[in-house]
């Protein structure tokens, strides 16, 4: 996989999560408390500027309500 590929995945993958935050009402802010995260952090990955670890995904997968796969 090239850089510009994973770029665009990452951008993908941020898009669809500020998608769903904002299709359940939630603000960033509430987003990073619920998840434990700081507010920095959500505003880079939805920025597609930053990749999540496994376990700052799967936080915000449940949060979102996100099926394991989309």
């Amino acid at each position: 996989m090239t850089e510009k590929q994973l770029n665009e995945a990452r951008q993908k993958i941020a898009e669809k999560i500020q998608a769903r935050r904002n299709e359940l009402g939630i603000s960033q802010a509430a987003l990073a408390e619920q998840t434990g995260m700081g507010i920095a952090t959500i505003k880079r990955f939805e920025s597609g500027k930053f990749w999540l670890n496994m376990k700052q995904y799967v936080l915000l997968r449940e949060v979102l309500q996100l099926p394991t796969t989309f």
